[in-house]
């Protein structure tokens, strides 16, 4: 399985599936994350990255049940693994959010994705 898409494709994809329902999922997944020698250390490194994203780019990260339909979410707030997922509502963020988690956080390498929400089986498994 290959992981992650490009940005571009992050970008076009974000717009079809925003101009059909006002938002898509951003996620993110760890690179090679059994690299990685203390799992803890990671997880709190992921914990804080999320944070610093929520409050820099907060507003363009909508209150949604795209994830899961029986619980609203806003921003990324859960870790499955070493993944995570945001809802979005405009697909120019994305390039910004991953030049700032680059820049911010160059020691953690991501595969980054989009999806419709979280029952696109194809576009999800990044973070499965």
């Amino acid at each position: 399985m290959v992981k992650g898409m490009s940005v571009d494709r992050c970008v076009r994809n974000a717009k079809d599936f925003i101009k059909n329902q006002g938002a898509c999922l951003l996620l993110f997944d760890v690179k090679k994350s059994e690299s990685f020698k203390n799992s803890s250390e990671l997880v709190n490194s992921l914990l804080s990255m999320m944070e610093d994203i929520n409050q820099e780019f907060g507003g363009f990260f909508p209150e949604n049940n795209l994830a899961v339909y029986s619980r609203k979410e806003k921003g990324f707030q859960f870790l499955l693994g070493d993944g995570s997922w945001a809802g979005i509502n405009r697909p120019d963020i994305i390039p910004r959010v991953i030049e700032y988690q680059k820049n911010k956080y160059p020691d953690i390498p991501l595969y980054w994705s989009v999806a419709r929400d979280g029952y696109d089986k194809e576009n999800v498994k990044i973070v499965k």
